[in-house]
């Protein structure tokens, strides 16, 4: 469920607002660059929400797995191998396993970007991160961190078996090392206990960076609404005036305050 803070409504609202008042607007010197900041804000929020419940999908999933693996480990308590339908199952969880570790890392990618991006764009913001208390607000170094601890995980996990995750790029490279690993009970036993130990740190990572995401979106979407604060005012007045017949001056919008 999204947990959308009300700063994040305000600014996709304020963002509908601008558009309106754009279009029916010709006076208001500054509604395009109100419209265009205003709406790249509400896209990136609207986006990045989108992708957290992608997240949390994707953590769901990982639990699952991970809670298989588990079961195959009693399994091999019990009985020397995993039979082939078994071994298949593990196999695709475990490719479906990495499909979640490249998602997760595409997240963050695309996340450090957009906040890369939101800097550029708002100068101020990087000086509001600075005066935000909050313990986490270096964003881009987050999601690095985030990269580099999957990275390291998978492959101290994947060590023990003679492999790396530059083997396991493609799911046929994947499935055909499991394949190799399915004749011996040695062998599922250390593939299937790497698998749980990088799904269960998946598992945290993925709701790291599920909290790391809302904190962004949400600290931005605030960062907007105080920034927005002068020039929305600017633009219900210029509003009003062109409603009641009144020709704002050309120039009024020079002292609004600059982004």
């Amino acid at each position: 469920m999204r947990q959308v803070s009300i700063h994040l409504l305000l600014l996709m609202a304020l963002s509908q607002q601008a558009q309106t008042a754009s279009a029916g607007n010709v006076y208001t010197g500054f509604s395009s660059e109100v419209t265009q900041m205003a709406q790249f804000a509400a896209d990136g929020v609207a986006y990045a929400l989108d992708y957290v419940e992608q997240v949390a999908q994707y953590k769901q999933l990982v639990d699952t797995y991970n809670n298989q693996f588990k079961s195959y480990q009693l399994m091999l308590q019990n009985i020397e191998k995993l039979s082939p339908r078994q071994w298949n199952e593990f196999t695709q969880n475990v490719i479906n396993l990495k499909h979640a570790l490249e998602f997760g890392e595409g997240m963050s990618y695309t996340m450090a970007n957009y906040d890369q991006e939101f800097s550029k764009l708002f100068k101020g913001y990087e000086h509001y991160l600075t005066q935000a208390k909050n313990d986490n607000t270096d964003f881009i170094g987050t999601y690095g961190t985030l990269n580099k601890s999957t990275k390291d995980m998978a492959n101290a996990a994947l060590k023990s078996l003679g492999l790396q995750a530059s083997d396991m790029q493609s799911d046929e490279a994947t499935m055909q090392y499991l394949q190799g690993l399915s004749t011996s009970a040695s062998g599922q036993k250390s593939a299937i206990q790497a698998a749980s130990q990088i799904a269960l740190h998946q598992t945290h990572t993925l709701k790291k960076l599920q909290q790391t995401m809302m904190t962004q979106v949400n600290l931005q979407g605030q960062y907007m609404l105080e920034s927005s604060e002068k020039k929305a005012f600017q633009e219900a007045i210029s509003r009003t005036k062109a409603t009641k017949g009144i020709k704002p001056i050309i120039g009024d919008e020079s002292r609004v305050t600059k982004w």
